[in-house]
């Protein structure tokens, strides 16, 4: 629900570097787009099953990188996409977009429902972060406050 249109073309012709920039882009737009952060809810946390699969994410907006990805990827290959590739997109998105950023599949058994839990999971936590909160004045931190 965030309203983009992506359009992602290779110019090298290799399959990795279209995946990784397109994770890259997207989530340096949605930092670009939350810019200095103020009146957002700052965190966000989601748990969504798809069918016998279970995933989390959790999403601090805090501007401090830091991730855990556990996509626990079996097969080699998914839905015609590198196992790898799958797990560099989510890794580059984590790792770009300024935040602390945990994404985990707690258990499932099909791939395919693994990364659409996982993907569902992250975008859930990352509206719930983003969200304006009225009470909120300027930036949602405790710093100097405490």
């Amino acid at each position: 629900m965030l309203d983009i249109n992506l359009l992602a073309k290779t110019k090298d012709g290799i399959v990795h570097h279209l995946i990784e920039d397109t994770s890259i882009a997207l989530s340096l737009a949605i930092d670009k787009a939350l810019s200095d952060r103020l009146q957002i809810t700052r965190f966000g946390y989601a748990l969504i099953p798809m069918d016998e699969c279970l995933s989390y994410a959790a999403i601090d907006l805090v501007r401090r990188q830091f991730h855990n990805i556990q996509l626990k990827l079996v097969r080699d290959i998914i839905e015609e996409v590198p196992k790898e590739d799958l797990e560099h997109f989510v890794l580059s998105l984590a790792q770009n977009l300024d935040a602390c950023t945990h994404i985990v599949v707690q258990y499932g058994d099909n791939d395919h429902h693994k990364v659409e839990s996982a993907i569902k999971a992250f975008a859930v936590a990352l509206r719930m972060a983003v969200s304006i909160d009225d009470k909120r004045i300027g930036t949602p931190s405790t710093k100097g406050a405490m």
